[in-house]
C-alpha cells in the first residue's frame, strides 16, 4: 500500500489535504506503519503541486461576499456601459493588474459612461469614503498612471 500511495504522490496530481486524509486512513486501518505514514506525509508536502491546492470555489465565494458587502454600501464594480455620476465611487481595476481600487469621478461632466481613466477627472481613494490618494492620468503613450496626491 505504501508503494501505491507513494506512486500517486510522485505524480504531484493531488490535493494535499485529501492525500493526508488518505494516509491517515491507511495508517488507522493498519495498512501502513507509523514510519511509512510519516514518510508519506513528508513526501506529499514536498511533491504537492501548488496550483492544485487553490480552492477556487471558496475563493470566489469569499470575493462574492466582499463585493456584495461593498455594493450594499453603494459602491459597485464598474462594468462597460455603466454611467458614473460626478462624485460617484466605483470599484475598478484601473491599472489592469487584477486589483480593484476605489475610483471616483470628479470631472467636469454631470456623468460619464466612459471607463475610469478614459477622460480627466478620475481619482483613486484610500477607501469607499476615504481620502484621495492618487490622480488618474495618462502618460505620453496613453497608458494610465496613478499620480500620488500630496497631503496638504
Amino acid at each position: 500500500m505504501k508503494d501505491f500511495i507513494e506512486s500517486v504522490i510522485n505524480t504531484g496530481n493531488f490535493v494535499i489535504a485529501d492525500m493526508e486524509e488518505r494516509i491517515d486512513k491507511m495508517y488507522i486501518m493498519g495498512k501502513i506503519t507509523d514510519e511509512e505514514a510519516v514518510y508519506l506525509r513528508n513526501l506529499a508536502a514536498e511533491k504537492a503541486n501548488d496550483a492544485l491546492q487553490i480552492d477556487i470555489p471558496t475563493i470566489l465565494a469569499g470575493l462574492e461576499q466582499r463585493v456584495s458587502a461593498l455594493e450594499s454600501k453603494g459602491v459597485v464594480v464598474w462594468v462597460p456601459g455603466m454611467s458614473t455620476a460626478n462624485g460617484q465611487t466605483v470599484l475598478y481595476d484601473i491599472l489592469k493588474e487584477g486589483q480593484l481600487r476605489y475610483c471616483r469621478y470628479d470631472g467636469g461632466r454631470a456623468s460619464t459612461s466612459l471607463s475610469p481613466g478614459k477622460i480627466d477627472g478620475w481619482v483613486v481613494l484610500a477607501s469607499a469614503g476615504g481620502a484621495v490618494t492618487h490622480r488618474v492620468e495618462k502618460d505620453s503613450e496613453g497608458n494610465i498612471i496613478l499620480v500620488p496626491v500630496d497631503e496638504e
